[in-house]
């Protein structure tokens, strides 16, 4: 399990920014919106829906994240109501929202339980947003180094996409079609790059061992050797992806995901 608190991952969202605002585009938030952002970390796709206009509520099981995205709306001259909670388990009425959002959120749960929640608090004929990753691209292979030593450790299972066991495939269109398909949900998914950058790929390596909540977590599980023994191998994948010769810089595929309630 990771615990999103740990960590800085403020550095992480404000990279994710740009999903953020695919998210509420694909959403089509207009002012009187009631908007849900799920797993909402620091408040990207929350805040971007309170500036549209939105009635906006941000959940999330970092208490320390939702005191950030508080910051951050007080800062923008923003209301939105931040509440702690599970993404299985959402602190929300039924069919309480016009739209819920997810932004590499849900893709951390277990799937059928956080897409039955996501339907549950929409209402009739509203819309779910999730944009989640693909296994393609060089950052997915650096977070794959990660995932292979927690499987050798027993960690995790040798097929799991993540830390969590329960995770699985977010990246493929037909599975997702397949789980919103017991509850009429039109799927409609639009893949897109999506580019980290940083100073150097050693740079980039040491941020996300140093600060990133889910290789602190990895590295409590492997323990400190075996954690910075990690650290040649992630260089060298991003080294290989380096898309910039005089920094670093990566493209990740990732899927918008937009579907339509009954």
């Amino acid at each position: 399990m990771i615990d999103w608190g740990t960590g800085t991952y403020e550095l992480t969202a404000t990279q994710l920014a740009p999903a953020a605002e695919r998210a509420v585009a694909a959403a089509e938030i207009v002012p009187g919106d009631r908007v849900l952002d799920v797993a909402c970390g620091t408040g990207n796709a929350a805040l971007l829906a309170a500036m549209r206009g939105a009635q906006v509520t941000g959940v999330d099981q970092a208490e320390r994240l939702l005191e950030v995205a508080a910051g951050r709306a007080r800062a923008a001259g923003v209301e939105v109501d931040w509440r702690a909670g599970d993404a299985v388990a959402l602190p929300c009425e039924d069919d309480a929202f016009d739209a819920a959002l997810s932004v590499f959120g849900v893709i951390f749960a277990p799937a059928a339980p956080a897409v039955a929640e996501l339907v549950r608090v929409t209402a009739p004929g509203g819309r779910v947003v999730l944009v989640t990753w693909t296994r393609e691209g060089t950052v997915a292979a650096g977070s794959g180094i990660l995932r292979r030593a927690m499987a050798d450790t027993g960690a995790i299972p040798a097929a799991g996409p993540g830390l969590d066991p329960a995770v699985v495939d977010w990246g493929d269109p037909e599975h997702l079609a397949g789980l919103f398909a017991p509850h009429g949900g039109e799927v409609e998914v639009e893949r897109y790059g999506h580019a980290f950058e940083g100073a150097s790929p050693e740079a980039f390596a040491d941020e996300w061992m140093e600060r990133h909540p889910m290789w602190l977590s990895g590295r409590e599980a492997l323990g400190d050797e075996a954690f910075a023994a990690l650290r040649d191998p992630l260089v060298a994948v991003l080294s290989e992806g380096n898309e910039d010769p005089d920094a670093f810089r990566a493209t990740s595929t990732a899927l918008v995901v937009h579907v339509q309630l009954p």
